[in-house]
């Protein structure tokens, strides 16, 4: 069976219980493939189900973009130096939701986004993960002013509980970055000495 370095799971077995062979075939459809955090989420197919259906919730009930969604999620996966996330969302927002690479790039590299409103989006995605939620008035007044609304403001917790769900797996079991989007992980965060 392949495993992680750590001895996670990172594989598909033949006797997944359904609860996460629906999960598989939903990724294998859309995607192409099983991405390894997938797999290695499917030990506990309670975390699994919890991270995809809240990915499929705000796709298909929220009221910010694909692409929006995705600069909040890669913005986390930037603050909590996860090469996994990084690199997937990297990829993603190229390739699915039709975002600048400068803007990726900008991201990636924690500059500023040479779009206004994303780069908005950006500062007060950080400004809540930082501050555990407690940002100053002028915080909020910024994003609403930016163009977003309260409920939008929701929409960046609820990517931000997401994405802190996948990072920290990732750091955890230490998956190994799946082929597609390999490439992009290189020269992303040292964080090997963390491991040892």
């Amino acid at each position: 069976m392949k495993e992680t370095s750590r001895g996670f799971k990172m594989d598909e077995l033949p006797n997944e219980p359904q609860e996460v062979k629906e999960v598989f075939d939903w990724y294998r459809e859309n995607f192409g493939f099983v991405p390894n955090l997938t797999k290695v989420l499917s030990a506990s197919p309670a975390a699994l189900r919890s991270y995809w259906l809240t990915q499929l919730q705000l796709a298909t009930y929220g009221t910010l973009t694909p692409e929006e969604h995705n600069i909040i999620q890669m913005t986390v996966a930037v603050e909590n130096r996860c090469k996994y996330c990084t690199s997937g969302h990297q990829m993603a927002g190229g390739a699915f939701f039709g975002s600048d690479q400068k803007d990726l790039e900008a991201i990636r590299n924690e500059d500023t986004i040479p779009n206004e409103k994303f780069d908005a989006l950006r500062s007060f995605t950080l400004d809540v993960y930082r501050g555990k939620g407690r940002v100053s008035d002028k915080v909020l007044k910024n994003f609403l002013s930016a163009g977003y609304d309260k409920a939008q403001a929701i929409e960046v917790i609820t990517n931000i509980g997401a994405k802190v769900m996948s990072n920290l797996t990732n750091q955890l079991a230490v998956t190994d970055v799946d082929e597609p989007f390999a490439p992009l992980a290189d020269g992303l965060f040292d964080t090997e000495a963390v491991y040892r």
